[in-house]
């Protein structure tokens, strides 16, 4: 009858064996069906412009600025990667403390586990078996282990997780600045298509009548052919610079839909300031003052130092591997057995482990941690320096716009007095229409060098903020609301308050209970009380071995 139970017992676990091969075998890709895509693609087209404030009027550049701060998708991104980030760190929390398991089990046994006993002097075996266990049991234990080795190294993969914390803030204040950069150069751009729009179609439309005109005469022969050539070049001339305009036109727009996340083909209206709005932005910073502020606010070193720090704990980690581990353990153990004398107790032990071969591994990789150090201070340096020459290269642009401005400003001006002038001869029949349409036509191509070059001068004023990391918004709002946003905003220093970051900054947060380190601080002060000693050992263990390591 056994016999027969345990062929029945391995037929059917090969069976299951069999099911669960063939189960994997017939994986195969399911590709998505066109209407499961197109379903997405609705579901996300939603998603994209879901809970957004409509537009109803005017939009001002800070306005503008703060619908990208609080809409942009990419602007999200990497408040989500800023937020994980710091999730991370909540999480390595865990990691410093002990392991406390839970097991239970139960066993069951088709035969008695019986054995037999040999005399060792006569080797004489028992007569009848012997058994010290039931056939079925249950087991289950509560047990705590700390291994002081893990919670070394995990205590400095928290730091560096703190620190890539820190370095997804700067990533995202970076983002900021270029966004607002982006905006700035975009809205003056749209600027120009609202307000010539209207007159580039008049003017085109007006120019290609007058080509109608003079094919007509031409072909009627009413003039003489070459004067009619050169009036239909001109015409086609200032048509296709016309037309390049117009082009030039409808792109900005579309370009600040996109960065302030308004669908594609939205209609609105910008609050354009007059011509004398137009006016250049002062910087108040020196040469030396700017290098000073970018040497501390540049995003991009800031980022690099905590790189640094991050290498620096790698090279602590390695040093700690080549220590001994030591796990302590408690548990409190049950086992069903009705053979046991106590079925409960305690269980109490400590155990040291120590791989002898990381002794031979770990000088290896601690050269090669050294070594990114190394790298990591070569890539700050060079990055200071390339910071340094990009204040030089970012304020001589500043300047170069700015007097482009006052050249392309001069220009119009002298333009626009030459279209009045032609507009009023020929309504007074001094001027044909020929001429008129030519120097409109300049005067339109003159007011859009105008707007270009004057957009050039808010992208290099924002150019120069970014890089000594002024930040146009401050990290603490007193609303988030748009209206709110926009009122922060400062986009001029010399006309409000312009946020440098200050040493203190470097330790903002998202959530009042989060504490990132700093240098001599705990990240983790709030961790159970018995991981204080741990600390100490840990540290001083380590500081020993990186002098012993410098002393070598």
């Amino acid at each position: 009858m056994t016999t027969i139970t345990n062929r029945r017992s391995t037929r059917l676990l090969a069976a299951l064996s069999a099911l669960a091969l063939l189960s994997a075998c017939s994986v195969k890709p399911t590709p998505f069906t066109q209407a499961e895509f197109a379903a997405q693609a609705k579901a996300d087209r939603t998603a994209m412009f879901q809970g957004q404030q409509a537009v109803t009027t005017p939009l001002t550049l800070n306005e503008a600025v703060a619908r990208v701060l609080k809409y942009n998708l990419d602007k999200r991104s990497k408040m989500m990667d800023e937020a994980l980030a710091l999730g991370q760190t909540y999480l390595d929390r865990y990691d410093l403390l002990p392991k406390l398991e839970i097991n239970a089990g139960h066993t069951e046994r088709s035969e008695i586990n019986a054995t037999r006993s040999r005399d060792l002097v006569t080797q004489t075996t028992t007569a009848n078996p012997t058994y010290s266990e039931d056939r079925s049991s249950t087991t289950a234990d509560l047990g705590l282990t700390w291994n002081i080795l893990d919670f070394g190294v995990s205590y400095f993969t928290a730091h560096q997780n703190a620190d890539r914390a820190l370095i997804a803030q700067e990533k995202r204040r970076k983002t900021i600045n270029n966004l607002v950069q982006e905006v700035r150069f975009t809205f003056w751009r749209a600027a120009a298509a609202q307000n010539l729009k209207t007159r580039v179609s008049q003017v085109i439309a007006t120019a290609e009548s007058a080509l109608q005109d003079s094919e007509r005469v031409e072909g009627e022969r009413l003039r003489n052919p070459i004067e009619s050539l050169r009036v239909q070049k001109t015409m086609l001339e200032s048509i296709r610079q016309l037309e390049a305009i117009d082009q030039e036109l409808n792109a900005a727009k579309a370009e600040l839909a996109a960065l302030i996340n308004l669908p594609p083909g939205s209609d609105f209206q910008l609050d354009v300031p007059s011509n004398d709005g137009m006016a250049i932005p002062e910087w108040p910073l020196s040469v030396e003052e700017m290098e000073e502020a970018a040497m501390v606010n540049n995003p991009d070193l800031r980022e690099q130092g905590y790189q640094s720090r991050i290498a620096l704990d790698d090279t602590r980690k390695e040093i700690l591997k080549l220590l001994p581990g030591i796990t302590l353990s408690f548990s409190r153990q049950y086992d069903s057995n009705s053979f046991m004398v106590d079925n409960r107790w305690n269980d109490a032990g400590a155990k040291v482990t120590w791989n002898l071969l990381n002794l031979l591994s770990g000088p290896d990789r601690i050269a090669h941690s050294e070594s990114v150090e190394k790298l990591a201070e070569v890539k700050r340096l060079a990055l200071r320096m390339a910071v340094l020459a990009q204040v030089h290269v970012v304020s001589h642009q500043f300047a170069s716009a700015s007097k482009q401005f006052e050249r392309a400003h001069k220009l119009w001006t002298i333009e626009r007095r030459l279209a009045e002038a032609a507009g009023n001869q020929s309504r007074g029949g001094t001027v044909n229409e020929i001429e008129r349409i030519s120097t409109e036509t300049s005067a339109i191509a003159a007011e859009l060098r105008r707007y270009q070059t004057y957009a050039q001068v808010q992208l290099s004023y924002g150019k120069l903020q970014a890089t000594i990391g002024a930040d146009p918004v401050p990290e603490r709002l007193a609303s988030h609301a748009l209206d709110g946003i926009a009122g922060a905003i400062v986009l001029d220093p010399v006309g409000g308050t312009q946020h440098v970051l200050a040493e203190d900054d470097l330790f903002r947060q998202q959530d009042p209970t989060h504490t990132v380190r700093d240098e001599n601080a705990e990240p983790l002060a709030d961790a159970d009380a018995h991981t204080g000693a741990a600390l100490s050992w840990l540290e001083d263990s380590t500081s020993k071995a990186i002098k012993t390591e410098g002393h070598e």
